[in-house]
């Protein structure tokens, strides 16, 4: 090391005043310029960075948004499937259809209840035809994706406008009704017409599983989402491979959660719900009615993630209803960002 600091000594001497300075200048040249490509090319991965963290950053939000959206969109979607849902029975599908035939007949229609329902079904303000009461209908399986349901309406004695209003409103009905064999007649000397027509609405094919037990029947609840109401959260579908099952799982997001399974008994059943349910939060399970019919009892849950059976019994009381709406299992979960899993369930009749 020496000899070489030796030789650039008696290299650097021998050079003359100006041979130094054009030596120096160009050193500092080489150096400069080297300094000058690492300070660009730091600068220029530093940028890239920050570029890549604004990228991230926008991806990030620009998800959030769509989890935001996709929370908003499954909400109303469920809310929409609830109204065609497959595991209703004849006798379910009857009953809706004739809410829904005497809500459009008003002349102000009431707004319909988060399961679907009327608030009410007559109003103050007067109807825009008058319906006689309605005679049962044909349910027919067209194939192996839908059902149909099909009623016979007969409006006697109304104005042409007005038949028309009400026929504008059957098409725009959210349980899907298409109007066959339309059929309108009017006296030579009268200005109103009597209106006679088949209204059919069309559900997804698939009937509610009944089973025949001793002392009673069975309806398994079902694991789809789509079947259940909710609010202040979300209800997806999982599986649990230790177990091998599937569940539903329930997420609040705000500060009290609200599921309910809804059914349509008649007036005097009695049923007995058994459900399996694991949570870690605080959480209720009873039953409820939308029809204002109140029911005795509820149990908090347990909430150590183990997988319990819980079991509620309700008489439906003798009401003058066709049928008593319940909500069985009515869940609700207290705090936000909490979990529930639905491991299944279901509802017996007894004799």
């Amino acid at each position: 090391m020496n000899q070489v600091l030796l030789k650039a000594h008696k290299y650097w001497i021998r050079l003359t005043r100006r041979e130094q300075m054009l030596l120096l200048g160009v050193i500092f040249c080489i150096v400069a310029f080297t300094i000058n490509m690492i300070y660009r090319s730091v600068t220029d991965y530093i940028q890239e960075l920050d570029n890549s963290v604004n990228r991230l950053q926008q991806d990030l939000i620009n998800y959030h948004h769509q989890l935001a959206l996709k929370q908003v969109v499954d909400t109303e979607y469920a809310q929409v499937a609830l109204q065609h849902s497959s595991k209703w029975t004849e006798a379910e599908i009857h009953d809706r259809l004739r809410q829904e035939l005497y809500r459009l007949a008003q002349k102000y229609p009431p707004e319909l209840d988060e399961d679907g329902i009327p608030i009410r079904t007559v109003t103050e303000t007067g109807s825009l035809v008058k319906i006689p009461s309605l005679q049962q209908g044909v349910l027919r399986n067209v194939d192996q994706n839908y059902r149909e349901y099909t009623i016979n309406l007969k409006i006697p004695y109304a104005d042409f406008i007005s038949v028309i209003s009400f026929m504008q409103r059957l098409l725009t009905s959210p349980q899907s009704l298409r109007i066959d064999n339309l059929d309108l007649r009017r006296s030579p000397f009268d200005e109103k017409i009597n209106a006679e027509m088949d209204i059919t609405r069309i559900i997804t094919a698939g009937i509610t599983e009944v089973q025949s037990v001793s002392g009673g029947s069975v309806i398994e609840l079902s694991l789809d989402p789509v079947d259940w109401a909710y609010t202040g959260g979300t209800l997806s579908k999982s599986s649990d491979p230790i177990i091998k099952k599937n569940y539903i799982i329930a997420e609040s997001n705000s500060g009290k959660m609200d599921i309910f399974y809804v059914r349509a008994f008649k007036p005097g059943e009695k049923w007995t719900l058994e459900i399996d349910i694991s949570t870690t939060a605080q959480a209720l399970i009873f039953a409820s009615s939308p029809d204002g019919i109140e029911f005795e009892g509820s149990e908090r849950l347990k909430k150590d993630e183990n997988i319990y059976r819980y079991k509620i019994s309700v008489e439906i009381p003798k009401v003058k209803m066709e049928r008593v709406r319940v909500r069985i299992p009515h869940i609700q979960i207290e705090g936000e960002g909490q979990k529930l899993r639905i491991y299944g369930g279901r509802l017996i009749k007894n004799i």
